[in-house]
């Protein structure tokens, strides 16, 4: 064992160690740490810049006023504008617009709601500290406003030193019988949600920031949802942000998908939880990603987490919110890392997790292990061969034509006109298949162009299948960043998919013999029909951006028709969990559909 080391038992696989960080790691991470605080500090500075250029062509165009304004710009330019003028709608604000009710709609929700048979009360835990007076009031009004009426909202302010919050949260108090209100010494967000938690009366929890906005059928669609599905114990919705008093940034969400959050907390906001599995509290040693070290611990007991895919819940961004930028919060990030290696030691997997510092995303790294590759390449020159083998540093792996010839426990199926980009693609995949809940695994492959072919494949109701992101630029922030990190999928391309040898033979004995040849022409339907298949045995398929690959040659990058899968499958392609209904079923690449 290497000196500073860390070994725990592993599930089903074989026993490896990772290396615990050490002292230089830290310092370079708190290295980038602080140029990334002055990479925000040039951001509010070009912020400003272009507050003050829209200012003075407002002042150019205007001619009454002129004096005055100018007298008063340098008060004015260098803080936040917080504008009283209506705003005018983009894409997504019109988009929003006609997807969410109105009034009108909300009051019959709240007749409907009153018929139920299952009627629980739900406990919004709310903490304050020194709270923005009309954020708050306008948090509580949207609370008041939901059409499930069965609610109680906990306040309870953590020692704030502006002493007009006390007598703020006393009026509102008296607002409404179903609020109450608490009052502690500072004691951090941990301690204050804990508070609350024990002033709750409810069967189950919801969450609530101070500043942020619930739409006025959260409630009633997470009480409808469980009409029909009395089993579940975690619903959560998409969400978006208040941007300069405008929506926008909408997190438009897969449902549930463990790999996906292990690299981020993308459950967010509006989350409602059974009160026994919450029962557990907030722990304050993770302070700015206590939610998420709670989920994670609710998510190693249960797997009934479900997902609504409306846009229930706005967060408000503001310059000290971790929706503005996570550096907001210097903790924040290294507590949600921390949470996620205890998660996984609780779950003994012997991993450590590392933090991509230019998406802020949190990366699981776990051992490749021993086990031999067999990389299968149908008609291969000796060409190929070599230029496999001189980028790629994996040091158990042999190249053959067909899976007769196979030796490895692991094979990997990979079209002869593809290229490694980087010498630990094959260790990034293999390192997946550590995991013994994961099935297969794909990489991300790029056009001759240099455009992504394919991230994953989406399942589509008329039974096409189309690649993910297919025509974006590999370093695409869009869609959440969702192209950027380990995300699970219905399937994968076949163009280079990695799994075991033995999974791949079982399937393959349950379907038809040739069905799963990936040569044939409609290579997309065999990929999608092997992965299906692995989703039935409880095994999980998962994309990874760490391991890309380049097309040699041009390809036409058409999407398939897998009409007999989609009868056999139809819930699958009706709605691919792993792709958002919202979004586009066009183009696939993640943006908002019609």
């Amino acid at each position: 064992m290497w000196p500073g080391t860390l070994r725990l038992p592993a599930r089903g696989i074989n026993q490896y160690t990772v290396p615990v960080k050490g002292d230089e790691l830290r310092a370079a991470e708190a290295h980038i740490a602080r140029l990334e605080e002055e990479l925000l500090h040039l951001k509010d500075v070009k912020r400003d810049l272009q507050l003050l250029r829209e200012e003075h062509r407002r002042l150019r165009r205007s001619a009454e006023g002129r004096v005055a304004k100018i007298l008063s710009a340098p008060f004015r330019l260098f803080r936040r504008r917080q504008s009283t003028e209506a705003v005018e709608q983009d894409e997504y604000g019109r988009w929003f617009a006609q997807h969410r009710v109105s009034a009108e709609e909300a009051a019959k929700l709240r007749e409907q709601s009153r018929m139920f048979s299952y009627r629980p009360l739900i406990s919004i835990l709310t903490p304050t500290f020194n709270a923005d007076e009309r954020f708050l009031m306008d948090a509580v009004e949207s609370v008041i406003a939901q059409a499930y009426e069965n609610w109680e909202l906990v306040l309870v302010d953590d020692g704030s030193s502006d002493t007009r919050v006390r007598g703020l949260l006393e009026k509102l108090g008296q607002r409404d019988v179903r609020i109450q209100t608490g009052f502690q010494d500072h004691g951090g967000i941990s301690s204050a949600l804990n508070t609350a938690l024990a002033q709750a009366h409810g069967g189950w929890i919801a969450l609530l920031d101070h500043d942020d906005l619930l739409e006025p059928d959260a409630l009633f669609r997470a009480i409808d949802l469980l009409q029909n599905d009395r089993e579940a114990d975690v619903i959560y919705s998409d969400e978006d942000k208040i941007v300069d008093g405008k929506l926008a940034a909408p997190l438009l969400k897969p449902d549930w998908s463990p790999e996906f959050f292990c690299t981020h907390d993308y459950l967010g906001h509006f989350v409602i939880i059974r009160r026994d599995l919450a029962q557990a509290g907030f722990r304050s040693e993770f302070d700015g990603a206590q939610d998420y070290d709670l989920l994670l611990r609710v998510s190693e007991k249960t797997g009934r987490i479900r997902h609504i895919p409306r846009v229930l819940y706005h967060w408000r961004r503001t310059a000290e919110s971790t929706a503005h930028n996570i550096r907001r919060k210097p903790g924040a990030l290294e507590a949600g890392r921390r949470a996620i290696e205890e998660h996984l030691a609780r779950r003994l997997e012997n991993a450590r997790v590392t933090i991509d510092w230019e998406t802020h995303l949190y990366r699981v790294r776990r051992e490749a292990g021993a086990e031999k590759i067999s990389i299968i390449i149908n008609g291969a020159e000796a060409a190929d061969r070599d230029r496999i083998h001189a980028k790629t540093d994996f040091p158990n792996f042999e190249i053959v034509a067909d899976l007769k010839e196979a030796t490895g426990e692991y094979v990997l199926f990979l079209e002869s006109d593809l290229e490694p980009l980087d010498e630990k693609w094959l260790s990034a995949m293999a390192e997946q298949l550590s995991n013994p809940e994961i099935g297969a695994v794909g990489a991300r492959v790029v056009s001759s162009e240099g455009a992504v072919e394919s991230a994953g494949l989406i399942l589509l109701p008329d039974g096409k299948v189309s690649f993910a992101f297919a025509g974006c630029a590999p370093d695409f922030r869009g869609a959440n960043r969702q192209l950027q990190t380990v995300r699970n999928y219905s399937a994968l391309s076949a163009s280079c998919l990695l799994t075991r040898r033995e999974l791949f033979e079982f399937v393959a004995s349950r379907c038809a013999p040739g069905s799963l040849h990936f040569g044939r022409d409609d290579a997309i339907c065999a990929a999608v029909e092997f992965c299906l298949n692995f989703h039935e045995q409880g095994l999980r398929t998962v994309s990874i951006p760490y391991a890309e690959l380049r097309r040699t040659s041009k390809k036409e990058n058409a999407c398939g028709m897998c009409l007999e899968l989609q009868q056999r499958w139809p819930e699958m392609f009706r709605r691919d969990p792993y792709y958002n209904p919202n979004l586009s079923s066009e183009r696939a690449d993640f943006s908002l559909g019609t």
